[in-house]
């Protein structure tokens, strides 16, 4: 086990040191989470069935909430994907008893901020300030590489990942992009 525990983070810090460099395409915020959400609600859901024994599973709620209007980035929809996977996954795993995931859109001033909210336990303001420090988890099995590299991501893309959070109170990530200029498609 502690063998297993080893190569994964080998593994992991292996990727984080060959982090490729963004290819940026003009996409829609939208799309972006729309993958995503794609891609894990129906996990969520089957997930808390096959843990549960009860007769109510712990089913994970997907709720997404997102502006009209266009969002658009110029990233690497890869990356981006990548990323918002890591905190998706983090959050689901927040919530062992199931709960509500709400990942969010909204342009705010020349910025398209991005929240993923759980409504699990919640983090310590100390876990909270240490949280984004590589090899530094709260999970038994973590590497501590996975918010690192997710900060790696977003400082790529010329933004920035914050969290909120208190013990109880589940926990929301922010994450601000600049807004795709008009110029360039």
């Amino acid at each position: 086990m502690e063998i297993a525990n080893l190569k994964t983070i080998i593994g992991r810090f292996s990727d984080f040191s060959k982090m490729p460099r963004p290819q940026l395409e003009r996409i829609d915020a939208k799309d972006a989470i729309e993958r995503v959400r794609a891609l894990y609600e129906t996990a969520g859901t089957l997930a808390g069935q096959a843990t549960s024994s009860d007769r109510h599973p712990a089913k994970i709620h997907f709720e997404i909430q997102l502006a009209a209007e266009p969002m658009p980035l110029d990233a690497d929809p890869e990356l981006l994907h990548r990323a918002l996977s890591n905190l998706v996954l983090n959050a689901m795993d927040a919530m062992p008893d199931g709960g509500t995931l709400t990942i969010a859109a909204k342009t705010h001033r020349d910025k398209v901020e991005i929240r993923v909210a759980d409504t699990g336990a919640g983090m310590t303001p100390e876990e909270c300030e240490r949280l984004f420090t590589p090899y530094y988890t709260t999970k038994e099995h973590g590497t501590g590489l996975g918010l690192a590299i997710v900060q790696s991501v977003i400082a790529d893309h010329a933004g920035t990942i914050s969290v909120e959070s208190g013990a109880g109170s589940g926990a929301t990530f922010v994450i601000a992009l600049p807004l795709a200029s008009e110029t360039k498609s």
